[in-house]
């Protein structure tokens, strides 16, 4: 089903470039004032939104603020369309939480660009979202199992990305391990028996072939999961020929694990974690990892309680519901 474009511009020849611009790529909708551009927003629920500034009664930058506060639309982008001084209808456009801006006269090539760029990213977004809520789900109903695997995975996901950026790597990186981590801790694909096996072998061939996103890296915590720091795990390699999203995993399962194991008040606890996960540098765990985790404790003993209150990261259905 091909992705619907709303395009609101008071002006008819405007909505014919348009039409003409993108009518074999998307389904358009067209709408002719802000009003109407609100209404067939809500109803509608496109997936981008073409939309011109100056208009009779509200204008552009109005339509957008009204439509970035609507819980049920405002992940919708929004590209402001104008032919306004460019740096200051820029500037406002950014401010009412549109999501880019074009400049009239447009460009076709520009505007298919733009428009595919937008839709790509907001199926992205839209994909990762909804993969965290099926992973959330599983980890529900895992605990009802009391399979503490999976109990902690989502927390520990948690700690993956935040120790993940701590440790330098992009925040796209960081999800990516957050949202393999999960997938990675189901019985199926996390245990191979203790065995020297293959990644084929691991029940991953459906994600063999991922190039990028968080199927690579679950790939690559599959495939290093028994790696040491000091190479003497499988695959034998040490050091900095570890993948940096296995040694940010290693470390925060260990780290969990250790604070799980701990008595006290949380800051007892994530403290004797430390010190426990302290041991394990040089040997299982990157030297600079355990550094940066003891430089911030005070960071992660506030997130751990915020974590052990709550160990899901976003609202799950009651179980009743499935």
């Amino acid at each position: 089903m091909a992705y619907k474009v709303l395009v609101v511009d008071d002006e008819p020849s405007n909505l014919h470039v348009m039409r003409t611009i993108l009518q074999e790529q998307y389904t358009l909708i067209f709408a002719k004032n802000g009003e109407r551009a609100i209404e067939l927003t809500m109803q509608q629920k496109p997936d981008l939104i073409l939309l011109d500034i100056m208009m009779p009664g509200m204008n552009g930058y109005e339509v957008c603020r009204i439509l970035k506060q609507e819980r049920t639309v405002s992940h919708i982008p929004i590209v402001i369309v104008s032919a306004l001084d460019e740096y200051q209808s820029e500037v406002e456009g950014l401010k009412s939480g549109a999501a880019d801006f074009l400049i009239k006269p447009v460009s076709p090539e520009l505007v298919k660009s733009r428009v595919g760029h937008l839709l790509g990213e907001a199926r992205a977004t839209a994909m990762r979202e909804n993969y965290q809520l099926v992973m959330n789900q599983i980890a529900a109903v895992a605990a009802l199992h009391n399979n503490e695997v999976e109990i902690s995975a989502p927390r520990i996901a948690q700690c993956c990305e935040w120790l993940a950026i701590k440790y330098g790597l992009t925040k796209a990186k960081a999800e990516d391990i957050s949202l393999a981590y999960p997938l990675c801790a189901l019985g199926e694909l996390w245990d191979d028996g203790g065995g020297n096996s293959t990644p084929d072998c691991r029940s991953m061939l459906l994600l063999s072939e991922a190039t990028n996103g968080f199927a690579a890296v679950s790939v690559s915590l599959l495939t290093y999961k028994n790696t040491r720091w000091d190479g003497s795990g499988f695959p034998e390699i040490e050091g900095d020929k570890i993948p940096e999203e296995c040694r940010v995993a290693i470390a925060a399962e260990l780290l969990d694990k250790a604070i799980e194991g701990c008595d006290g008040n949380i800051e007892e606890r994530v403290q004797r974690g430390i010190y426990a996960v302290t041991q394990e540098a040089g040997t299982l765990i990157d030297p600079r990892i355990i550094h940066l985790i003891d430089e911030h404790s005070d960071e992660l003993t506030g997130l751990y309680r915020e974590w052990l209150h709550n160990p899901w990261p976003t609202p799950i259905l009651p179980i009743n519901e499935f």
